[in-house]
């Protein structure tokens, strides 16, 4: 292993190529300031226990092995960053970058730690589905800006558009980066977390691009659903628009009505798949296909499912679908071979409202 020891201040205008190392160590106690400097590190891992500053410069991380690991006891505080890498870049610490972090090839898995953003200007360059910032330990991406016109603008490119609202304090968004559970469903990959010092006088018209197989195989109504949690409870909007981008992922808007000074947004992913729901089934006590089966069901214990006759008679309801699902039989008697009807609803998620016809047959 080859270790640098850091213990002194470099303002060079020439940059700082470290080649074919393994790793790249400030030591405990140290301070590295680089001051109008490019470092690049070629196929290094590196470990910051000391303190890592640069005021100028690009710090790009060239890497041809699968992973490289940034790590240490201490945040490095970077001007801007380049990835140019065919795997990924673990984080093993939070990291800042002051002004732009591009995208050039490969990953960023932030672990469980952040990737902090910390002025208006700070942002992200060059993300899409190839090269991507994501997490596998609940990681995120911080955003901080500060009193600012907002007017159809990505905020640091983290995905997260707001049409139109005037900052007069100080915001922080918080992109995290994995499936969030709700009462009704989950966030399709992605969600944000937006909090401002005092609540917004109007309402937050925003937009959620997303990549676009995030949202691919999935039944095309859950692409126009937005769920925010507000006022201490989870609720939904249905989306306004929908479009797609040139870079291959799509954008969706939607409307909501601000409570509080903390709120959390995301796709929503709806828990029934209408197109594996039967649409007929055989009471005819064979031991095969006897029931209404629907799969998903149990993923909505609150839910309700009434079934009803041509001419609007309910004929069964439960609340607990999941342990007596229809078994098409009426007063002891199989109902006749016909085309019925069912109702799914959940009072915790009026999104989750599926009908259909269900037949029996021979």
């Amino acid at each position: 292993m080859i270790r640098v020891w850091l213990h002194m201040v470099l303002g060079f205008v020439l940059g700082i190529n470290l080649v074919h190392a393994q790793v790249f160590v400030t030591t405990e106690g140290s301070h590295l300031s680089i001051n109008n400097t490019n470092v690049a590190l070629n196929d290094l891992h590196m470990i910051n226990n000391g303190q890592l500053k640069q005021s100028e410069g690009q710090f790009i991380v060239r890497n041809k092995e699968r992973r490289v690991y940034f790590e240490g006891k201490n945040m490095p505080e970077l001007h801007s960053m380049q990835l140019d890498i065919e795997g990924r870049l673990v984080l093993n610490t939070s990291i800042l970058v002051a002004a732009e972090l591009e995208m050039v090839k490969g990953e960023i898995d932030l672990g469980r730690h952040e990737l902090i953003l910390p002025f208006n200007e700070s942002k992200i360059v060059g993300e899409t589905s190839n090269r991507r910032i994501h997490s596998t330990g609940g990681g995120e991406i911080v955003k901080l800006i500060a009193s600012k016109p907002l007017e159809d603008e990505n905020v640091g490119n983290l995905g997260l558009v707001f049409s139109k609202f005037n900052l007069e304090d100080t915001m922080i968004i918080r992109r995290g980066h994995s499936s969030t559970p709700l009462p009704f469903g989950e966030s399709i990959t992605r969600y944000y977390k937006v909090s401002t010092r005092k609540k917004p006088s109007d309402k937050l018209e925003l937009g959620l691009e997303y990549f676009e197989d995030e949202v691919l195989l999935r039944d095309p109504k859950l692409k126009e659903h937005i769920w925010f949690q507000n006022n201490g409870s989870w609720k939904n909007t249905t989306a306004y628009s929908r479009w797609g981008l040139n870079n291959g992922g799509v954008i969706v808007k939607g409307a909501l009505e601000v409570f509080e000074t903390i709120i959390t947004v995301g796709l929503y992913k709806q828990l029934l798949d209408m197109s594996a729901i039967p649409t007929a089934f055989t009471p005819n006590n064979d031991g095969f296909n006897d029931q209404f089966i629907i799969p998903g069901i149990e993923k909505l214990p609150n839910a309700e499912v009434r079934i009803y006759n041509q001419w609007g008679q309910l004929l069964y309801s439960t609340n607990n679908y999941d342990r007596y699902p229809w078994n098409g039989i009426l007063n002891d008697k199989v109902l006749p071979i016909d085309k019925y009807f069912y109702q799914i609803s959940d009072p915790n998620n009026p999104l989750e409202f599926v009908q259909g016809e269900i037949s029996i047959i021979k």
